[in-house]
């Protein structure tokens, strides 16, 4: 296989061998001001944008540097106006002042919590989505940009995320138990679409996944990049800003109110919680 150069994949093989039991989600507002600040912002700005119509595009393997898979499970905490990864989207086990306050107001104050009896209370548990890196052409370029995705599995009622469904058609088997499409192979990939559909009256827009049928090699697909977009590609773990824990203390002032958030700091940063 020939290889782009500085950019290494690992084999489709062996992180099917690594992940066949595991989802990227395992424990490891559409207005301008909305403050989405899971990306870095020099890699927000390249986030994937679907058009109407057909989208095609071809998923970047994963690299051999990287630590993770072709999709990062992200774990995305929200609050009022925005949203930012949990520490836990690339530390195994780390705590996030959300964590801290969950805590401290379960055993204090629970009826602030969000519940299904109360439902302006406090949201303050991770959602999924999941990231991975895309081929795609835009106005006659061929690009690098981040799919970012709701990866939610269904479990609760309610459509599968499109991240899900992406991931889940990379694990689908046939009768044989064999993959039904190779979507992230370095050499037989094959390209994948989302064809986007909105019409007058619908308030949200509807995302239909397909598949291609013949092998896109990705070299062939970077080679069609200029340099600074190949420059861009770089493992996903890169790409995800993490917050000091003072900003996210001012970001939990946006979900419960501040002297509520100040008692709280004072019994975490005291040592009582």
């Amino acid at each position: 296989m020939t290889t782009t150069p500085y950019i290494q994949f690992a084999s489709q093989e062996a992180a099917t061998d690594n992940k066949q039991t595991t989802t990227p989600w395992s424990p490891a507002k559409t207005a301008s001001t909305y403050e989405d600040m899971v990306l870095k912002p020099e890699y927000a700005a390249r986030r994937l944008r679907f058009e109407n119509g057909m989208n095609w595009f071809r998923i970047v393997p994963a690299f051999k540097s990287s630590a993770f898979g072709w999709m990062l499970g992200v774990h995305a905490l929200g609050f009022e106006g925005g949203r930012f990864a949990h520490p836990k989207t690339l530390e195994r086990g780390a705590k996030s002042v959300f964590d801290h306050a969950y805590a401290w107001i379960k055993e204090r104050r629970p009826e602030l919590l969000f519940s299904k009896t109360n439902k302006r209370g406090a949201r303050l548990l991770s959602d999924p989505l999941c990231a991975f890196w895309a081929v795609i052409e835009e106005e006659g370029q061929t690009v690098a940009r981040i799919f970012l995705g709701s990866g939610y599995d269904g479990s609760r009622g309610g459509p599968q995320g499109l991240g899900y469904q992406i991931w889940q058609a990379s694990k689908e088997r046939d009768e044989r138990g064999e993959p039904v499409a190779d979507i992230v192979g370095p050499e037989r990939g094959v390209l994948v679409c989302v064809e986007r559909t909105k019409s007058k009256d619908a308030k949200y827009p509807r995302y239909t996944l397909r598949l291609g049928r013949q092998p896109a090699p990705v070299d062939a697909a970077i080679a069609k990049m200029d340099s600074a977009e190949m420059r861009a590609l770089c493992p996903l773990e890169q790409t995800v800003r993490q917050l000091t824990e003072e900003e996210q203390w001012k970001c939990l002032e946006r979900v419960i109110d501040p002297a509520t958030a100040a008692l709280i700091r004072s019994d975490v940063e005291g040592g009582a919680l």
